[in-house]
Formats: structure tokens, C-alpha cells, sequence
């Protein structure tokens, strides 16, 4: 049975449980408070506008801020002076040595990291996007003004696809290698022509996102395009193609060549920095090995 705690013990409980219990809590709030540094605040020139609702249409563009958002302007002006122009254009600020740019004032929504998440944030972001289609651009791309209506003229005339305007042809004989291309830098073709993967600029429906996610990259440091142009293909037989680049009109072009081409910058671009060969082979070899029937290896028809 138990026994009854005398008027002693209560009010010692009491005081225990009541009352230091009270203050300790108290107490220990105030110190982490005290001890806690103050919050900075990042203040934007310019707060976005609420998220429009879903449709099945329209464009939304992703462009990222790293070492060169010095370019971000000239980007966005001709972004918006697309024949067919994008609905948003969003920005995704890395973190870099440089320090974080609010470009509100340029961009419809910008989303600021301090953390350098490479290229994989802005593909992550697109799982936001209320429209129908999405694209997204390296910093040192300039579409040209047609280049939006070549990718939808290129998808109503049934290529649809991971739309590209740098796209890569692998060799047959195993890894990574750049040197057959199609596209503003590579070959200029008036027709479709299938890749293997694309790179600089992507252009393609919101729904296609989600391959980049089905499987675990092989790497984290590289090799995005060659990533989810096979997880496309694999998951859901979505092939890779580079819209037509005619010679003679460079208003489809996905960039202008002088500026994709630009020497003696100051800042550079990671890739032109850092040797990533291997790490692309690997990428590629393995995904062959787990059945990636590359275009320089399928049967004709």
C-alpha cells in the first residue's frame, strides 16, 4: 500500500517541481538567448509576387548567380525578348567566394543559398514551377530571339524530349568525349538530330524533372546532363534532342556564339577550372554497363 507523503515531503516537491522547475526553465531560456548570435537579415529589393496557380502551358526559366551575375542582366533581357517569352524567370544564388547578390529587381523570384549546391538546386527549384514548361540556362548563354519558339515548334512537330542547344554524341567505344556535337557550338543542323545528352541549356516539359530524381546521381561534383538524359531515356523513354540550328539563321539558335565563346574573362566557369574527364567517363561507362544504348550504337530505324 502506499503510504501518504507527509505535509514536509509536499511542500518539498513542491518546491521542487514548482518552483526551481519554474526558474530553471526560465533561466536556461534566457542564457541560450543570450548566448545565441543575432540573426542577420537579408533584405531583397523587391518581395515576389504569391505563386500563380498551376496551368498547362506557358514557360518558367531558371538561371543561376555564382561567380558571373554580372551577365544575369543581358540574360534576362533576352529572355524576356523571346518571340515567345517566359511567363517567370527565376534565379538560384550559389554561395561563392563572391559575395550573394540580391537581383530581385532583374528577376521575378530569387531564391539565395549559402551553400553551393552546383547544378543540381536549380533542377530541385523546377519542382516548383507552375508551368507547363521549363527551361533552364548556364551563365554564359544568350538565347537568341526564336529560340523558345523553336523548342515548342520542335515539340508540337512530335519531338518531345530533353530539349538541348549543346548536345553530345558519345563514342562507341566507351567514356566521355565532347568532340561530336550538335548544336550552336557543334554541328548546325536544319533537322532534329538526337543526342546522347545535352549541356549549357535545357529546355523541356515540367513532368520530365522528376527522372533527374528516380535514382541517385553517380557523382555529386559533375555530370548532371549525363545524369538525367539517361534517367530520361531509362525511366521513361524520353530521348535527348538538339532543335534545328540552321546555319543561316541564328534567331533559333539557343546562344549567340561570341557570347557562349567569350575569352579572357575574368571569372570562368568551374568546368574550365577543374578536370573532370574522369569523372564523366565513370558516369558514362557505368550507366552503359546498366544498359544505356547510346545513339553511335543502336541499330538504324
Amino acid at each position: 500500500m502506499a503510504r501518504k507523503k507527509t505535509i514536509g515531503q509536499s511542500i518539498r516537491w513542491w518546491w521542487n517541481t514548482r518552483v526551481m522547475g519554474f526558474w530553471r526553465v526560465k533561466l536556461s531560456g534566457a542564457v541560450k538567448r543570450k548566448l545565441a548570435a543575432p540573426a542577420d537579415t537579408i533584405v531583397f529589393n523587391r518581395d515576389a509576387p504569391p505563386m500563380p496557380a498551376a496551368k498547362k502551358s506557358g514557360i518558367t526559366v531558371i538561371l543561376t548567380a555564382y561567380r558571373r551575375a554580372e551577365y544575369l542582366a543581358e540574360q534576362i533581357k533576352a529572355l524576356r525578348s523571346q518571340t515567345v517569352p517566359p511567363d517567370e524567370i527565376w534565379v538560384w544564388s550559389n554561395r561563392s567566394e563572391d559575395q550573394l547578390l540580391d537581383v530581385s529587381a532583374l528577376a521575378d523570384r530569387v531564391i539565395v543559398s549559402n551553400t553551393n549546391f552546383l547544378f543540381w538546386g536549380r533542377f530541385a527549384l523546377a519542382s516548383l514551377v507552375r508551368t507547363e514548361f521549363v527551361a533552364f540556362f548556364d551563365d554564359d548563354i544568350l538565347p537568341q530571339p526564336r529560340w523558345f519558339e523553336n523548342c515548342l515548334d520542335t515539340i508540337n512537330q512530335g519531338h518531345d524530349g530533353i530539349l538541348g542547344g549543346s548536345g553530345v554524341l558519345l563514342p562507341a567505344s566507351g567514356g566521355y568525349s565532347s568532340k561530336s556535337k550538335a548544336g550552336w557550338n557543334g554541328v548546325q543542323n536544319s533537322e532534329v538530330t538526337e543526342v546522347d545528352l545535352v549541356g549549357h541549356a535545357w529546355f523541356m516539359r515540367k513532368a520530365y524533372v522528376r527522372y533527374m530524381w528516380i535514382e541517385e546521381p553517380e557523382f555529386w561534383d559533375n555530370g548532371e546532363d549525363i545524369h538525367l538524359s539517361y534517367m530520361a531515356l531509362k525511366h521513361g523513354g524520353i530521348k535527348t534532342l538538339v532543335p534545328p540550328h540552321p546555319a543561316n539563321d541564328q534567331s533559333l539558335w539557343c546562344c549567340r556564339p561570341d557570347f557562349g565563346k567569350a575569352v579572357g574573362r575574368l571569372k570562368v566557369a568551374t568546368y574550365q577550372t577543374q578536370d573532370h574527364r574522369g569523372t564523366r567517363s565513370a558516369i558514362v561507362d557505368k550507366y552503359r554497363a546498366d544498359g544505356w544504348q547510346i545513339v553511335a550504337l543502336r541499330q538504324p530505324g
